[in-house]
């Protein structure tokens, strides 16, 4: 299995929602949601799904977790998870603003 990290941005991201979900619903469904996120990104790194390319931002690719978009690229044999975001975002801008 290829390896993955999260950049700064989203691990913030990854708070966020965390504290987000934990806020609205509880700990225990925020915990279940960032195992579904952390399990979405093992799945990348292993190669098992089909990721869309993002137009205009070369080598970025994207793949839908629930309610949210990973965002990642592949660099140095290891998947490198660039942004965490949510599925009523504006997701192209929101990316650029971090690239």
């Amino acid at each position: 299995m290829t390896a993955y990290r999260f950049t700064r941005s989203a691990r913030e991201d990854l708070i966020d929602i965390w504290l987000y979900t934990q806020e609205t619903w509880d700990e225990v469904q925020a915990d279940v949601y960032q195992d579904a996120l952390h399990l979405c990104c093992e799945r990348i790194a292993a190669g098992g799904v089909q990721a869309r390319h993002v137009p205009g931002l070369d080598g970025v690719r994207a793949y839908r977790c629930q309610h949210h978009y990973l965002f990642f690229v592949e660099q140095n044999s290891a998947v490198i998870i660039l942004a965490v975001l949510h599925e009523r975002m504006n997701l192209v801008e929101r990316l650029r603003d971090r690239l």
